[in-house]
């Protein structure tokens, strides 16, 4: 799978505002300042999605509809970029607000193929990682989890977070990505073909 291009849609709240039709969407959705616009840059090669040093900076969900061409045949398909969230420094109002609004989305929108999920490599999963896991088998919602940022660990601290990440999660496969040296990227692309083809293979074997 190549991406051909991707343009910036407009930003959300909820599903019945995105008006893209009946195409597939992906979504990527993560802690504050896990890499999230910049997985998507890398995605696309090209500057389509802001960054922000700043974590929080991100408080709709924007949406960028993307032509990709597999195997001969092109299509297209919309990446959503999600609010992050664990960000201490925000108000609980503020939260709540995140929370219902990402929650809503995801649960009214019939578009939706997978959820990306990142997760800083570096970290540990804590409780409210679990309960977003809980809350992902709970409601039948197909995720997909990304350790990104692998460039910052060495081989082996990644394989055995990796092992331990797919364990915590029960068993589903975890993939790896680094948006600064570009590794990973032509594996997950090719899992998204997957995804939007149904033929993807989640679990570890």
């Amino acid at each position: 799978m190549r991406i051909i291009d991707a343009t910036y849609i407009k930003s959300v709240r909820a599903a019945e505002d995105a008006e893209v039709g009946d195409l597939p969407e992906i979504c990527f959705v993560g802690r504050s300042n896990v890499g999230k616009s910049s997985l998507i840059n890398a995605l696309a090669a090209q500057r389509v999605a802001r960054t922000s040093s700043r974590p929080g900076a991100t408080r709709m969900i924007n949406l960028y509809k993307v032509l990709y061409e597999s195997k001969g045949r092109r299509g297209w398909v919309i990446f959503s970029d999600f609010p992050g969230f664990g960000y201490a420094r925000v108000s609980r109002e503020m939260a709540r607000d995140w929370r219902k609004m990402v929650e809503g989305y995801l649960l009214t929108n019939d578009r939706i193929k997978r959820v990306i999920w990142l997760f800083d490599v570096r970290r540990d999963p804590d409780e409210l990682d679990g309960m977003l896991v809980e809350w992902f088998l709970a409601k039948g919602l197909p995720f997909s989890p990304v350790l990104t940022k692998v460039d910052k660990e060495t081989q082996g601290n990644i394989a055995r977070k990796r092992r331990s990440f797919e364990a915590f999660v029960d068993g589903v496969r975890a993939h790896l990505f680094s948006s600064r040296t570009g590794h990973g990227k032509k594996e997950l692309l090719l899992h998204i073909r997957h995804v939007l083809h149904g033929e993807a293979a989640d679990k570890v074997s």
